[in-house]
């Protein structure tokens, strides 16, 4: 069965070439804190990993709290204070754009609205700490690192910022998931250790059985068979291993219970996906 795949989008962000115009850094602001610098003269990343506070963006005034992401542009006027009982934790990072077709120095379109509450803080301040790291320990970062690591920060941001009303989705049961089903795909040839697999995820077993029932509708048992089965797929597919060789790798004790089960989840055996017979 081939896959068909959707053309992507061209971004704004496509045209342009960033580069790192001054400091960058992570800090948990002092309690007696305030920030008011002279109007900007490059871009300035601004995120809120924790705390509460207020920042008046050209007069407009908006609440911080964990989460909240400014993309601050020349020529703004910035006002800011926190509470000295919850001080803020801010990633920031200066930066200036040029156009890729010229390497001159320009504009980058934005909205006027550059205020964000970002829902989904699991894969996007892993981003920013990498960013921290990298302008750290580099007196010279690499222009093209740079780039294309501020450009996928970005590309969060203008996503956060144009869906600033969905609500349907929780991020962080998905992270919760995503670090289950990591954990088993290392374990695919090992017995199922439900108590092992929840402490990879800082949860108990009976509340992680629950989420996942919730959240994708599978139990346990049922999302470790779908990961076995999803990687004998690969292995029938993709190596010169036999069907004896990939039902024990994947922790079958015999190789008649491995086909049943195969055959039961895809409607074709073990050996119909290695001469291409199509899936029901």
């Amino acid at each position: 069965m081939k896959v068909g795949y959707e053309m992507r989008k061209e971004s704004s962000l496509d045209n342009y070439f960033f580069v790192l115009s001054g400091s960058s850094g992570k800090v948990k602001c002092e309690p007696n804190w305030s920030w008011q610098p002279a109007p900007l003269t490059d871009y300035d990343l601004w995120y809120n990993k924790s705390g509460q506070g207020v920042v008046w963006l050209n007069e407009k005034k908006h609440h911080v709290n964990p989460g909240t992401f400014f993309i601050f542009r020349p020529g703004d006027k910035i006002r800011a204070m926190h509470n000295p009982d919850n001080p803020l934790t801010v990633i920031y990072c200066h930066f200036k754009t040029f156009r890729m077709r010229d390497n001159f120095e320009a504009d980058l379109p934005m909205p006027e609205e550059r205020f964000v509450s970002v829902k989904d803080p699991y894969r996007l301040e892993p981003l920013l700490q990498q960013l921290v790291d990298f302008t750290a320990w580099q007196s010279q970062p690499e222009d093209e690192e740079f780039n294309l690591l501020l450009k996928l920060i970005l590309t969060r941001w203008e996503k956060e910022l144009s869906s600033p009303y969905e609500t349907t989705r929780n991020y962080y049961y998905e992270h919760i998931l995503q670090r289950l089903h990591n954990e088993i795909r290392l374990r695919l040839s090992e017995p199922s250790d439900y108590k092992v697999l929840a402490a990879a995820t800082g949860l108990s077993p009976r509340y992680l059985s629950l989420i996942l029932k919730r959240y994708s509708g599978l139990s346990l048992k049922e999302t470790i068979t779908k990961l076995r089965m999803e990687r004998a797929v690969h292995l029938l597919n993709e190596t010169t291993m036999t069907i004896t060789d990939v039902s024990e790798a994947l922790g079958y004790a015999d190789i008649y219970t491995f086909s049943k089960l195969f055959k039961r989840y895809y409607g074709v055996s073990p050996s119909g996906v290695r001469l291409g017979v199509n899936q029901s």
